[in-house]
Parts: C-alpha cells; structure tokens; sequence
C-alpha cells in the first residue's frame, strides 16, 4: 500500500467530516437535507450544495463549504490548513509521520509490515 493511498483516505475521511457538520445548517438555514453519499458521488449534486453553502450567512457553514470546495474534486491536500476550529483539543502539538521520499521496497515492506501488525496483535 503506497502512501498516498493511505493519505488520501485519511483526506476522504476529512472531508466527510466536514460534510457531516454541514448537514445541520443547512437544513436550518435553507431548510435543505444534505445527502452525504450523493454529494460523494455526483458531482452537479455537489456542486449545488457547495455554492447554495458559500452564499450563507452562517459565517461556519461557508467556511465548511469553501473547505470542501477546495478538497473535493481537485488536490485532496489544499495549500491553506484547515479551519481554526479543528484545532487539535490537547495542549499536545500532533507530529505529522514523515512519509518515504522514494518509493522504496524497504520502505513499502515497513508500511506494510505497520498496516498489518494490527491484525496479528490482540485478541483473537
């Protein structure tokens, strides 16, 4: 399993978490249900809801939307961070794990090694 693989569902995860905390607003704003799985999986769909999000008085809700907006259908990784409010909760600072800057069998065996322990530890 490549790193980016491994990335981008750590992104897809990201970004349906903000999708999620769209849901509310929406629906108190536009009195509009957000369909996570089709905003997933069509785009027009999609597109809708981010623009309809973006014109919001709510100042969260576009900024969920402009965050989504810029992960969706381009780059999964956006050059600005994330918004303030996913600030980790712990005073502690979340190291980023430094990825392999080549491509290396080594370095595949290594994480493949790691994906797989959690499945030979534990109860069985």
């Amino acid at each position: 399993m490549s790193t980016t693989t491994m990335d981008s569902g750590a992104n897809d995860s990201q970004l349906m978490n903000y999708l999620v905390r769209m849901i509310v607003p929406m629906r108190r704003e536009f009195g509009r249900s957000v369909d996570v799985q089709q905003f997933m999986h069509d785009f027009a769909y999609a597109r809708e809801v981010i623009d309809q999000a973006l014109g919001s008085q709510d100042a969260r809700l576009r900024e969920y939307a402009n965050y989504v907006q810029q992960r969706y259908h381009g780059a999964r990784v956006a050059d600005s961070p994330p918004p303030a409010a996913r600030a980790p909760m712990s005073s502690e600072a979340v190291e980023p794990k430094a990825t392999p800057a080549s491509g290396t069998a080594a370095d595949e065996a290594e994480l493949r090694a790691r994906m797989l322990k959690k499945y030979t530890s534990g109860l069985r």
